[in-house]
């Protein structure tokens, strides 16, 4: 499943966890730990959208997992394997 998260990301360029979870008919619990496997590898980029309108009223949830997109990025930020120290 973690490739074929992989390709729909790619394929629709951004999504929330909701999305991705409605997507693979999975909890958003279990979609948010397959994100952590491609987060650590530096595979995907991140975006909250909470709070983007900077009013700071309180008038949204800015809890909400529907306003953190997620991002395939083809070159990783860290590499993917580390060399071990001796």
């Amino acid at each position: 499943m973690l490739m074929d998260i992989k390709n729909l990301l790619i394929e629709r360029q951004q999504m929330t966890v909701v999305d991705l979870a409605r997507h693979f008919h999975v909890s958003e619990s279990i979609m948010q730990g397959m994100l952590a496997h491609w987060q650590k590898k530096g595979r995907i980029e991140v975006i909250d959208s909470s709070g983007a309108c900077g009013s700071g009223c309180g008038s949204c949830d800015e809890t909400e997992l529907s306003k953190i997109f997620y991002r395939w990025k083809n070159v990783a930020e860290k590499p993917i394997f580390a060399k071990a120290e001796r």
